[in-house]
């Protein structure tokens, strides 16, 4: 069905791909980062549309939510972990980093309305779960948008998805 060279995109997922290996139903794929993936046959279909060209990533970088390319078809993804968010978060209360990831989550959805972006996901982390909780009464008071659990093999239960209707 698959062969090397394909190009393919994962059903569920957001993750699309190069077919690297075949073992049996087991198929390795190199994403549009470089990184090696395995799948299982039925959960990947041939993306004759798909143009890969690997992006150098600058882990130095505070926040990486900048968009790459069109901002209409790209999830921007915005890592709320308080270091992500300030230079340094040693003198601030609990409350204080919670407000400051609440401004940045309300702030990101007021930037992709502008930008007309479809989808964000806010890497929230595992934790106490609080900021997950205060997120989500946030997010359920805007109207036009649906919240889901971001893709648990990317992010392992630790993010949300925000789709812009």
């Amino acid at each position: 069905m698959f062969k090397i060279g394909d190009k393919v995109k994962v059903i569920d997922d957001d993750q699309k791909g190069i077919v690297k290996q075949i073992h049996q139903n087991r198929i390795t794929i190199e994403n549009e980062f470089g990184f090696e993936e395995i799948y299982l046959s039925h959960e990947i279909l041939l993306d004759e549309s798909l143009e890969i060209s690997h992006v150098e990533m600058d882990f130095s970088e505070k926040s990486k939510s900048k968009p790459r390319g069109n901002p209409l078809s790209e999830i921007k993804e915005i890592d709320l972990h308080i270091g992500q968010l300030v230079d340094s978060y040693k003198n601030l209360s609990n409350y204080e980093m919670l407000q400051i990831q609440l401004q940045t989550i309300e702030n990101e959805v007021e930037l992709a309305r502008t930008e007309r972006r479809n989808r964000l996901v806010f890497i929230h982390g595992h934790g106490s779960g609080k900021l997950k909780e205060e997120m989500m009464n946030l997010l359920n008071r805007y109207k036009g948008i649906e919240i889901y659990d971001a893709s648990y093999r990317k992010f392992r239960g630790g993010a949300t998805e925000v789709k812009f209707r």
